[in-house]
This record gives structure tokens, sequence and C-alpha cells, in this order.
């Protein structure tokens, strides 16, 4: 009888790993000291999933920290979403202009979550969409900047970071950019991973950090197969799927609910739908890392052409034949010999359609569109094998977009008589019938076959494209004849089908550092440590007005118990040596050699202390503080007096300031450097008659004596604090 080594312990094992998910938060049940009144209530949202990931819960952290915030006085409600997708819903969907979602917790939906972010090592891809100020979620370039983070600064610095070629002046802007993140903090970074990854040894050439969007290597070694199950090490059913029927099976964490490129949302989605659909290039990494060393050194990834033929030709600088503006024209080469899975040949018409018609409509929803929007004007075809990029400048992380597989990956235009398929469309939703998903061409290796009873909650079965151009030019994946994507929401379950080998290969498959370690001495099992590109922040969201002010945010960041997390929970999800939080940039991040990760960037530390001198400069510069049953005047005194422009000192550019809204009332000042036509209807979404401030975040200004005017009062203030830095010297 086949039995894995590993499975006589799993019970023992899971066990352990509950009683001290259970240790942990009894640990932390009482605090140490006497708590202060509570000053406001934070809803966090936390998904069905316990651990870490883009849809965990992150249980352990939030038990760890809420009883820390109760030290300056925040109150930390718990939420639990019923699904993983209602976490998209609250978080991302534009329904309403204020943001959030109907439905959710009090006052503004969600408060705050913590989430995975993933950052490729190949550059500054999925940045633009949460980091600049024109991708508001609510706005009609459809991104996903959920907090809304309005900065000019940051949108400055990072523009300058993604349009400069010059290595050195990259990284210059890159460590403004990160500067600026850290004293204005959209999300607070807690953490980036170090860990292990995990496949059955016979499933070589799969990496990672490319997943299946380059399977070139990929095979079924079914030499190594055979050799298991005659050593009994190998289960007749596994034996079976991998050497008879030669498929391989993916345990995902995450349900599936689109079948089309253009409204890719999860991790599961993204991985079956790079085996059927293809973007114009693919993330890779040169030399490809071996079975005897599979973990690649982050200086060696790339972005290499696919459907293109070629890297991008710049034609330069031209006006633009539409509004006489320049602009900057990029020439992409097509392959051609490309058939799509029914036959019909790919060419120009296909892209064109998909990014003019698809990615660039914004009322279409599409995932790729605030990656796209800020960069890609619009595409033209030059030829039948022939697109040119409208770009409005020269854009250094270009092939990185057009290799962007969440959402950018191109459409069979004869199959939908360019007819943009939408969200709702029957083969984005269903696999059966004469419109379903099954019945869309595709480019890649796989096509859809079948389904299990309950789609996205059940499995996925794809099947051998026979008309896959790959496979003319010698690549992979080699036999393999098709492709299951088994959905396994339990951690426990992903662990017991690696260790079983149901499965080959699996998303998060968390457990405790001690299992991966036995995985590392087994000889069925491909195991190693690698670093794992992503950010794991606390998000907030900025429509909360307290929660929106910058010394809020600062004074939640010094809550997090950073090293009690490090220690007490990471190693109970498979996180060795993690990285603390810094900004969005990984430290495995380079270009042309170069690392873009700041360096020289303090990192937040857990220090209760400098929490509550933070939260005390939004205390006394309110009109009134309201406590149950309680309501205390403002002290401006001992506010952050004469810091006009919320950077946290008292200079010239707070003078400026108070010299531009003299004579009017607080909050009032527009930001002229926002365009209008960034948000819906031309205009600002946030009012302060609706509750929030005109520029979420920016809630301090040059009425330093809060008597709702900016006035020479005003002035004398300023003069009498110049030079000081709030709220104590050294603060960010």
């Amino acid at each position: 009888m086949f039995q894995s080594k590993f499975t006589s312990t799993l019970i023992s094992m899971t066990l352990a790993f509950t009683l001290l998910i259970s240790a942990l938060v009894a640990s932390n049940i009482a605090p140490t000291r006497a708590l202060p009144p509570t000053e406001f209530t934070m809803n966090a949202i936390l998904s069905p999933d316990p651990f870490w990931g883009y849809y965990g819960g992150y249980w352990a952290i939030w038990d760890e920290w809420g009883p820390e915030l109760a030290k300056i006085g925040i109150d930390l409600d718990k939420h639990y979403q019923g699904d993983i997708y209602a976490i998209w819903e609250l978080c991302w969907s534009p329904s309403v202009p204020e943001g959030g979602y109907p439905g959710g917790s009090p006052p503004h939906a969600w408060d705050a979550i913590i989430m995975e972010w993933w950052t490729q090592p190949q550059g500054m891809l999925w940045m633009d969409a949460i980091a600049l100020s024109q991708n508001l979620v609510n706005g009609p370039l459809g991104g996903v900047n959920i907090q809304p983070y309005l900065s000019q600064a940051s949108d400055e610095f990072y523009w300058g970071m993604q349009t400069t070629f010059d290595a050195n002046a990259r990284k210059a802007y890159a460590d403004l950019w990160q500067a600026q993140l850290f004293h204005d903090a959209p999300w607070i970074s807690i953490y980036s991973p170090h860990t292990y990854d995990v496949q059955g040894v016979y499933f070589e050439g799969y990496n990672g950090y490319c997943w299946t969007t380059n399977v070139n290597h990929v095979r079924i070694n079914r030499t190594k197969v055979y050799q298991m199950h005659e050593a009994d090490e190998l289960s007749d059913a596994a034996y079976n799927r991998l050497y008879n029927q030669k498929v391989v099976q993916y345990a995902a964490s995450e349900a599936w609910w689109n079948f089309l490129p253009p409204y890719v949302d999860s991790y599961t989605e993204e991985e079956f739908q790079a085996l059927l659909f293809h973007t114009l290039y693919r993330m890779s990494v040169d030399p490809w890392p071996t079975e005897d060393n599979p973990a690649a050194p982050p200086t060696d990834y790339e972005v290499i052409p696919w459907l293109a033929a070629s890297d991008p030709i710049n034609l330069g600088w031209e006006p633009d034949s539409t509004d006489g503006k320049q602009v900057y024209r990029v020439r992409i080469p097509l392959r051609t010999g490309v058939q799509w899975s029914d036959g019909h040949k790919f060419n120009a018409t296909d892209v064109e359609w998909t990014i003019n018609d698809i990615i660039l409509d914004f009322s279409l929803g599409c995932t790729a569109t605030g990656d796209f929007a800020p960069v890609v004007k619009r595409a033209e075809i030059h030829d039948e094998y022939t697109v040119d990029l409208i770009l409005y400048e020269p854009y250094v992380d270009l092939t990185l977009i057009l290799a962007n597989d969440w959402g950018q990956a191109i459409v069979p235009y004869h199959h939908f008589d360019g007819v943009p398929p939408t969200i709702t469309h029957p083969a984005n939703k269903k696999m059966t019938g004469p419109t379903g998903a099954v019945n869309v061409p595709t480019l890649g290796p796989m096509k859809y076959k079948d389904e299990g009873p309950s789609p996205g909650y059940s499995w996925l079965e794809l099947e051998k494209n026979p008309n896959y151009f790959g496979y003319g030019l010698g690549w992979g994946p080699y036999d393999v004849d098709g492709w299951i994507f088994k959905y396994t929401p339990e951690a426990s379950q992903r662990l017991l089908d690696l260790q079983t080998h149901t499965s080959d290969y699996g998303e998060y498959p968390t457990s405790p550092v001690e299992v991966f370690e036995g995985f590392m001495d087994d000889p069925g099992f491909k195991a190693y440590t690698d670093f794992y590109p992503s950010v794991n922040p606390l998000w907030l969201n900025f429509n909360n007005i307290v929660i929106s002010n910058r010394y809020v945010r600062q004074a939640i960041a010094h809550t997090i118990p950073y090293n009690d997390i490090y220690k007490d929970v990471l190693p109970s999800w498979g996180v060795i040596e993690p990285i603390p939080g810094g900004s969005l940039i990984h430290p495995f991040q380079y270009y042309q050699g170069i690392q873009l990760w700041n360096t020289e960037l303090p990192i937040y530390t857990y220090n209760i202390a400098k929490a509550q001198k933070y939260l005390d400069m939004w205390r006394y510069s309110q009109d009134y503080i309201t406590r149950p049953g309680n309501e205390l005047p403002a002290n401006y005194n001992k506010g952050p007096v004469g810091d006009a422009n919320f950077d946290g000192k008292v200079d010239l550019d707070d003078l400026y300031e108070w010299y531009d809204t003299y004579g009017t009332a607080p909050l009032t000042k527009q930001i002229d450097w926002l365009d209008p036509s960034w948000t819906t209807g031309g205009g600002y979404p946030w009012p302060a008659g609706s509750g929030c401030s005109l520029a979420p975040g920016n809630d301090i200004d040059a009425d330093f004596d809060n008597s709702n005017d900016v006035t020479l009062a005003d002035y004398d203030l300023w003069y009498a604090n110049v030079g000081k830095v709030y709220p104590f010297a050294g603060a960010f």
C-alpha cells in the first residue's frame, strides 16, 4: 500500500499547528496596562482563509496586533467575509463614488485589510494601478488604487522612475519614491517573505515566479514516475494520471469565476489562463534554473517575446494625428504562422482589437486597464503582422506591461465577431453550451476540456492544443496532454495532496517550517527555499477621514508587533527569514544590475510611545474630539501648528500654503495638479460636504488656530513654530 512518509505525521503536525495558533490567540487576551478611552474603531476585513496570501485572512497577525492598537485607544473590529470574492467586491468595487461596497461594515464599508501584493522581479508591473492618483478605483482609468491615495510627490517620483532609462537616475527616483511612501504611507508593509517551494520531483522545468506564462521547459519525467511507482512511493492513481494520461494537477487555494483573459481576478485564473491565451511578451529567467539548482538569482529574470517576434522597435516622438500632442511610437512585429486552436490565423487585428476595444474601454472593467491606460494611448495596425503602440511617452517597463497575464492576454477577434466580451458574457461564466468558454479558441499549449459540477469551486480540466505554435519551435510542455486545477481551499488538504502526489504543485501550501524541512529530505520531492517577490502590507481606506490622516497612519504603523509576528506567527506558515516591511519595491528588484530597493530607508518598528505621539497630532488638531458621553475642545497648541502641507515639519513650504489659502475656510483648496479627467464625471469625487475632506489624507491646513478661516493670526503661529518637526525630532 502506497503511503508517503509524511502522511503518518500529518495529523500530529496539524494538531500542533492548531495548538500553536490557539496559543497565539490566548497569549493576547489581556493587555499589559490600563487602556485609554477609545478614540475610534477600525473595521478590519478578514477572508475565510486564516493564512497569508492574495486573499488570505492573516488571522494570527490580527490577533497578535489587536491588543497593541488598544493601547493607544484604537478599537479593532474584525469582520470575517464569507467568500474570498466578496473581498474584491468590498474593497475594489467602483459601484459607489466614495469607494468600498454597500453592505460592508460601517462607516466606510471597510477600513483596513492585510493582503499580499505581488511585485514582479522583472520590474514595476501592477504598481501604477495602486500608486498613481489617476488610477482611482472609481475613475475612468479603471485602476485599483483602493485607498484612494493622492500624492503629487509620489506621482512625480514614480513617473520619473518609470520613464528614465538611465540606471542611476532611475535608482535616484526610486529612492525618492520609496521615501515619500514611507513618510505618507498609503499602506504599511509588514514583511516580505523568504519561503519554500515544493513540487513532485517528476514535475520538471516549472518556475514559480514565471508561472505558466513560460512552460517551454516543463515536462513530466515519466522515468521518475515509473521508478517511484515501482518503489511503492507513488499510488496507482497518481501513476495512471502521470504516466498513462500525462496529466498535471495543481492544488488551487483560490476559486475561479472568469474564463476570459480581460477579467482575471485570482491566482488560479491567472495560472490556467496563461496556458490558454498568450500575451505579446512573457516573464522568463535566463539561464533557466536546473533541477539541481532550482532557485534563480533575481538579476537573472527577464522579459522575452512571445506572440511578438522581437523586442519593440522605438520609432520616436511625433505629433499625434488625433490631437496634435506629442506621442511616442513603438512598433511590435508579430509572429507569423500562429494559429488559434480552431485553425484560424492570429494576426494584428486580434492585438489591435484587444488593446483598443477591450483593455482601453474603461467601461468594461478589464483588470489590465489600470496598468495599461497611463502608458498606452492606443494601438494601430501597421500591416497584417505589425502593430504600432502610441505611447504618451517612452516607458521603461513597457514589455512587462505587455507581458501582464492579469487581463492583457490577446482575445480572438474572429470568435466574437469584433464585439468585446463583457464580464457577464456566457463565455466568461460557463463552459457548456454553444457560447460557453469551452468553445473559445486559444493560442496556448492547452484548450478547455471540462469542469466539475460546481463551477469555480471544484475542478477545471484542460487538454492539449495540437495547433500550439510553440511545439513547432521545440518548446514544451513535454509529455503533458492535460492539466487539472483542483479547488483546494484548506491548507491542510493542499499539503496532503502534495504529500500523496495527488497534486504535483500547489498554491500556498501553508505549513510550519518543520514540514517543509521534511520535504527537503524526501527524494520524492523537489523542495527548496527562494525569495518570494511580494509584500504583505496593511491597506488602509482613505475614505475614512480619520484613517486618511497621515499622523493616524504613522501611529498605526508603530503599533504593529513586528518582531513577535516574525517569531511567533510566520514560521507556522512556512515563512523563514521575513524581510522587514519597507515600500512596495521588493529587495530583489534590480535594473541593469542596480538594486532599486532603498536600503537607506528606515523600517517601521513597534513603539507604543511613538505611536501615541503620532496619534496626538491627530487628536489635538480636530475641531472637537468625540468620546462616549464626552466632547473635548481642540487644543491646537499641541497639534502640528505651522505644518500646513502635512509633511511633518514647519518651513517655507508651509508659508506658501498659508499665502495660497489666505482668507479662505480650511480644506477648500482645489488640488491643482489633479487632472479632472482622472475622476468620474470630470470632477473631484470627495467634496468636503459629503463627509470626507477635499483631499483624503490632507486634513491638515493653514488654519492653525482652527478658527475656520486662514488669517494673519495663522501667520503668527507659523512664524512662532518655524523649524519644528512633528511630532518629535527624527519623526518620519
